[in-house]
């Protein structure tokens, strides 16, 4: 018996141990993922003649996949799909977008299937023989019956969505689900193209995007589960095409926006003072910022007030300065269109 027991010891620490070595492994093979979209975008007037007043907005998303080496046409796609949302911030109707969803196969073509039913009979009797005196006789006698049933259609090849696209928030928003396939990869350039219902003053706004990436975690001892490999949010400043008034605090709002990004990786947490900081390692707070540079998102996506949150009165006077400036050209380009309506 207490051998026995020793097996299942021993035999339970390789198991535990071997299924470690596959979670390291699997973290350390683990890609990077990192996007990128241009900070400025142009709104194109698509209005048509007698419509209410339109504008679309062309976007393009890069994503780069890091640390994948010795990959083979044999290994699992490093995500499975990549969502996308987005809309104005003053929540203006989308009234259309592109890339539509799109069904994909596979196969090349229909899959032909034949059916085939046949039916034979057949009958024969053959008698040899030697009569004395006489000679050597044969007597045969063959009966045969064959039919041949044969049906053959074609059959449409299973389809997969490979992009599929929709609306959010009671048509305020949009979204754009993007699969890894055999005939698509996410790496590279995805570009969508959204229109807006915009009033008869409009001259610019805020588009916030959310990216996020998944994966497949496969378990040795459970079905497969997704799970967001990379997140990522972006704020685009967009102005309509020819107003060089509105294209000039785009432009200023997306070298704040650069800035205050260069202070986010310097002052990742708020709090300047070096007593504050070492507090705060020692003894957590609730209200601590859950990821760093949180700050950053709060500011970027008008969550915070930067005159009167402690966070950010607690950063640096150069850092403070910065996120003064961007929360005045973002208000300042929301409120362009509104002087004369």
């Amino acid at each position: 018996m207490d051998a026995f027991i020793k097996r299942c010891v021993v035999t339970a620490g390789f198991l535990i141990t071997t299924h470690s070595l596959v979670a390291v492994d699997a973290s350390a093979e683990a890609p990077k993922i990192q996007f990128d979209m241009p900070a400025v975008a142009t709104a194109l007037d698509t209005s048509l003649p007698g419509q209410p007043r339109e504008v679309s907005v062309e976007l393009v998303l890069s994503s780069l996949i890091a640390g994948r080496t010795d990959v083979s046409s044999d290994d699992a796609p490093p995500i499975d799909h990549l969502l996308v949302h987005c809309g104005l911030r003053d929540r203006l109707p989308v009234i259309d977008f592109s890339p539509k969803t799109e069904l994909q196969s596979d196969f090349a073509g229909p899959i032909s299937v034949t059916t085939k039913d046949e039916l034979s009979d057949s009958l024969g009797l053959s008698v040899d023989g030697v009569v004395p005196h006489v000679g050597a006789g044969r007597l045969g006698a063959d009966d045969s019956r064959k039919r041949s049933d044969q049906t053959q259609f074609q059959r449409q090849a299973p389809v997969q969505a490979v992009i599929a696209s929709g609306t959010t928030d009671r048509g305020r928003g949009v979204y754009f689900k993007f699969r890894w396939t055999s005939q698509q990869v996410l790496e590279g350039e995805k570009r969508f193209r959204i229109s807006f219902a915009v009033p008869d003053a409009w001259r610019g706004g805020l588009l916030d995007l959310n990216i996020t990436a998944h994966g497949v975690d496969r378990s040795l001892f459970g079905s497969a589960k997704l799970r967001a490999v990379a997140k990522q949010d972006f704020v685009v400043a967009v102005h309509q095409q020819g107003d060089a008034e509105a294209a000039t605090i785009a432009l200023r709002l997306a070298n704040l926006d650069r800035k205050l990004a260069a202070f986010a990786r310097q002052h990742p947490k708020s709090g300047s003072n070096a007593i504050t900081q070492f507090w705060r390692r020692v003894v957590p707070s609730s209200n601590e910022p859950t990821t760093p540079s949180q700050w950053y998102h709060g500011v970027t996506s008008n969550l915070l007030d930067p005159y009167t949150d402690h966070q950010i009165r607690s950063l640096p006077m150069q850092v403070r300065v910065a996120v003064l400036g961007y929360s005045d050209a973002a208000r300042e380009l929301l409120e362009l269109g509104q002087e004369g309506s």
